[in-house]
Protein backbone atom coordinates (compact mmCIF):
# COMPACT_ATOMS: atom_id res chain seq x y z
CA UNK A 1 0.00 0.00 0.00
CA UNK A 2 1.48 3.67 -1.03
CA UNK A 3 1.90 6.11 1.92
CA UNK A 4 2.63 9.93 0.85
CA UNK A 5 4.60 11.68 3.46
CA UNK A 6 3.71 15.46 3.36
CA UNK A 7 6.45 17.54 4.83
CA UNK A 8 5.43 21.76 4.90
CA UNK A 9 9.05 23.26 5.16
CA UNK A 10 9.37 26.52 7.04
CA UNK A 11 12.19 28.90 6.16
CA UNK A 12 13.78 32.29 5.35
CA UNK A 13 15.93 33.16 2.52
CA UNK A 14 18.70 34.60 4.30
CA UNK A 15 18.78 31.48 6.76
CA UNK A 16 21.83 29.47 6.10
CA UNK A 17 20.77 26.69 8.25
CA UNK A 18 17.82 26.53 6.00
CA UNK A 19 19.83 25.93 2.56
CA UNK A 20 21.92 23.62 4.71
CA UNK A 21 18.46 21.81 6.15
CA UNK A 22 16.68 21.72 2.37
CA UNK A 23 20.30 19.94 1.33
CA UNK A 24 19.77 17.32 4.54
CA UNK A 25 16.14 16.62 3.91
CA UNK A 26 16.15 15.92 0.19
CA UNK A 27 19.34 13.83 0.93
CA UNK A 28 17.18 11.69 3.58
CA UNK A 29 13.94 11.66 1.40
CA UNK A 30 16.36 10.32 -1.22
CA UNK A 31 17.86 7.38 0.93
CA UNK A 32 14.27 6.75 2.64
CA UNK A 33 12.75 5.98 -0.64
CA UNK A 34 15.37 3.47 -1.40
CA UNK A 35 14.01 1.03 0.72
CA UNK A 36 10.57 2.59 1.01
CA UNK A 37 9.26 2.77 -2.80
CA UNK A 38 5.78 2.85 -1.80
CA UNK A 39 5.83 5.86 0.00
CA UNK A 40 6.29 8.98 -1.69
CA UNK A 41 6.83 13.00 -0.35
CA UNK A 42 4.78 16.22 -1.11
CA UNK A 43 6.83 19.50 -0.05
CA UNK A 44 5.39 22.70 0.46
CA UNK A 45 7.73 25.93 1.03
CA UNK A 46 6.10 28.13 3.79
CA UNK A 47 7.52 31.94 4.90
CA UNK A 48 9.45 32.84 7.93
CA UNK A 49 10.91 36.50 8.44
CA UNK A 50 13.98 36.73 10.73
CA UNK A 51 13.82 40.20 10.53
CA UNK A 52 10.48 41.30 8.90
CA UNK A 53 10.91 44.64 10.21
CA UNK A 54 13.74 45.21 7.96
CA UNK A 55 13.61 48.08 5.29
CA UNK A 56 16.86 48.82 4.21
CA UNK A 57 19.47 46.75 2.54
CA UNK A 58 22.97 46.63 4.50
CA UNK A 59 26.49 44.83 4.31
CA UNK A 60 25.38 40.75 5.03
CA UNK A 61 29.49 40.32 6.58
CA UNK A 62 29.67 43.32 8.47
CA UNK A 63 25.94 42.95 9.59
CA UNK A 64 26.40 39.30 11.17
CA UNK A 65 29.49 40.91 12.93
CA UNK A 66 27.44 43.43 14.25
CA UNK A 67 24.76 40.98 15.61
CA UNK A 68 27.19 38.57 16.80
CA UNK A 69 30.60 40.25 17.47
CA UNK A 70 33.26 40.21 15.04
CA UNK A 71 35.57 37.51 16.85
CA UNK A 72 32.80 35.00 17.70
CA UNK A 73 31.42 35.17 14.23
CA UNK A 74 34.50 35.06 12.32
CA UNK A 75 36.11 32.39 14.39
CA UNK A 76 33.42 30.45 15.78
CA UNK A 77 29.75 30.97 13.55
CA UNK A 78 31.03 31.32 10.13
CA UNK A 79 33.57 28.37 10.72
CA UNK A 80 30.93 26.08 11.73
CA UNK A 81 28.52 27.25 9.26
CA UNK A 82 30.50 27.29 6.57
CA UNK A 83 31.56 23.67 7.26
CA UNK A 84 28.39 22.18 7.59
CA UNK A 85 27.17 24.04 3.82
CA UNK A 86 30.37 22.58 2.49
CA UNK A 87 29.32 19.36 3.68
CA UNK A 88 26.27 19.57 1.77
CA UNK A 89 27.61 20.83 -1.43
CA UNK A 90 27.05 24.68 -0.79
CA UNK A 91 29.66 26.62 -1.32
CA UNK A 92 28.07 29.65 1.51
CA UNK A 93 29.86 32.82 1.28
CA UNK A 94 28.87 35.99 3.51
CA UNK A 95 29.38 38.83 0.45
CA UNK A 96 26.90 41.05 -0.99
CA UNK A 97 24.01 42.57 1.31
CA UNK A 98 21.25 41.58 3.73
CA UNK A 99 17.63 42.73 2.03
CA UNK A 100 13.88 42.09 3.36
CA UNK A 101 13.17 39.11 2.03
CA UNK A 102 9.27 39.43 1.67
CA UNK A 103 8.90 39.45 -2.15
CA UNK A 104 11.17 36.60 -2.31
CA UNK A 105 8.69 34.30 -0.39
CA UNK A 106 5.81 35.90 -2.63
CA UNK A 107 7.68 34.19 -5.56
CA UNK A 108 7.76 30.96 -3.47
CA UNK A 109 4.47 31.25 -2.86
CA UNK A 110 3.89 31.70 -6.94
CA UNK A 111 5.62 28.71 -8.14
CA UNK A 112 3.81 26.32 -6.38
CA UNK A 113 1.07 27.48 -8.89
CA UNK A 114 3.73 26.12 -11.44
CA UNK A 115 4.81 23.13 -9.38
CA UNK A 116 8.36 24.68 -8.96
CA UNK A 117 8.62 25.37 -5.37
CA UNK A 118 11.27 23.20 -5.10
CA UNK A 119 13.28 24.75 -7.74
CA UNK A 120 12.72 28.10 -7.08
CA UNK A 121 13.80 27.44 -3.51
CA UNK A 122 16.98 26.22 -4.69
CA UNK A 123 17.57 29.09 -6.87
CA UNK A 124 16.57 31.81 -4.39
CA UNK A 125 19.64 30.07 -2.12
CA UNK A 126 21.78 29.61 -4.58
CA UNK A 127 21.80 33.24 -5.86
CA UNK A 128 21.88 34.94 -1.61
CA UNK A 129 24.55 32.07 -0.57
CA UNK A 130 26.64 31.24 -3.02
CA UNK A 131 26.27 34.00 -5.62
CA UNK A 132 25.92 36.96 -2.94
CA UNK A 133 23.46 38.85 -4.93
CA UNK A 134 20.26 40.96 -3.50
CA UNK A 135 16.83 39.01 -2.49
CA UNK A 136 14.94 42.75 -2.70
CA UNK A 137 16.35 43.27 -6.28
CA UNK A 138 13.40 42.30 -8.89
CA UNK A 139 15.46 41.27 -11.88
CA UNK A 140 17.87 38.99 -9.53
CA UNK A 141 14.46 37.32 -8.36
CA UNK A 142 13.35 37.08 -12.06
CA UNK A 143 16.21 35.17 -13.01
CA UNK A 144 16.37 32.98 -10.10
CA UNK A 145 13.10 31.96 -11.43
CA UNK A 146 13.99 31.63 -15.20
CA UNK A 147 16.48 29.38 -13.82
CA UNK A 148 14.35 27.29 -11.88
CA UNK A 149 12.07 27.09 -15.04
CA UNK A 150 9.13 29.60 -14.72
CA UNK A 151 9.08 32.56 -17.57
CA UNK A 152 10.99 35.58 -16.56
CA UNK A 153 9.04 38.36 -17.65
CA UNK A 154 5.83 37.15 -16.40
CA UNK A 155 7.72 36.56 -12.90
CA UNK A 156 8.93 40.50 -13.24
CA UNK A 157 4.60 41.07 -14.01
CA UNK A 158 3.86 39.31 -10.84
CA UNK A 159 7.05 40.59 -8.81
CA UNK A 160 5.41 44.38 -9.81
CA UNK A 161 2.13 44.01 -8.72
CA UNK A 162 1.04 43.06 -4.76
CA UNK A 163 -0.11 39.46 -5.79
CA UNK A 164 0.43 37.33 -2.94
CA UNK A 165 0.93 40.13 -0.38
CA UNK A 166 -2.07 39.09 1.87
CA UNK A 167 -1.45 35.78 1.46
CA UNK A 168 2.38 35.50 2.96
CA UNK A 169 1.32 37.89 5.96
CA UNK A 170 -1.39 35.47 6.78
CA UNK A 171 1.31 32.59 6.63
CA UNK A 172 3.86 34.54 8.58
CA UNK A 173 0.88 35.39 11.19
CA UNK A 174 0.13 30.95 10.74
CA UNK A 175 3.81 30.65 12.42
CA UNK A 176 2.50 31.46 15.51
CA UNK A 177 -0.36 29.35 16.15
CA UNK A 178 1.88 26.99 14.88
CA UNK A 179 4.20 27.45 17.94
CA UNK A 180 7.21 28.01 15.07
CA UNK A 181 9.18 30.10 16.31
CA UNK A 182 12.18 29.39 14.62
CA UNK A 183 13.57 27.95 11.27
CA UNK A 184 14.24 25.63 9.39
CA UNK A 185 10.99 23.43 10.93
CA UNK A 186 9.58 20.90 9.22
CA UNK A 187 5.75 19.49 10.01
CA UNK A 188 5.44 16.28 8.55
CA UNK A 189 1.75 15.21 8.22
CA UNK A 190 0.49 18.08 10.22
CA UNK A 191 1.18 15.93 13.39
CA UNK A 192 5.02 15.97 13.70
CA UNK A 193 7.69 18.68 13.72
CA UNK A 194 10.77 18.73 13.44
CA UNK A 195 13.02 21.74 14.72
CA UNK A 196 16.60 22.77 13.40
CA UNK A 197 18.81 21.34 10.36
CA UNK A 198 19.33 18.12 11.30
CA UNK A 199 21.15 15.03 9.70
CA UNK A 200 19.95 13.19 6.86
CA UNK A 201 20.38 9.86 9.44
CA UNK A 202 17.77 11.74 12.13
CA UNK A 203 15.28 12.60 9.54
CA UNK A 204 14.90 9.01 7.93
CA UNK A 205 14.46 7.45 11.64
CA UNK A 206 11.48 10.35 12.16
CA UNK A 207 10.24 9.07 8.24
CA UNK A 208 10.49 5.62 9.90
CA UNK A 209 8.34 6.49 13.00
CA UNK A 210 5.91 8.41 11.05
CA UNK A 211 5.27 5.29 8.25
CA UNK A 212 4.95 3.28 11.24
CA UNK A 213 2.20 5.49 13.11
CA UNK A 214 0.22 6.23 10.51
CA UNK A 215 0.22 2.85 9.41
CA UNK A 216 -1.45 1.59 12.36
CA UNK A 217 -3.58 3.78 12.44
Amino acid sequence: MSQIIRIKATIDTVCPWCFIGKRRIEEAIKEFKKAHSNVNFKLQWLPFQLDPNRAQSTNKLETYRKKFGKEQFDEQIAPRVISAAKSVGIKLAFGGVISNTFDSHRLIWWADKFDKQDEVVEKLFELYFEQNLDLSNHEMLASAAEKAGLDKQRTLNFLKSDEGSTEIKDLIRNNAFNQVDGVPHFAINDKYGVAGAQEPETLIRVFERVVKLESEL
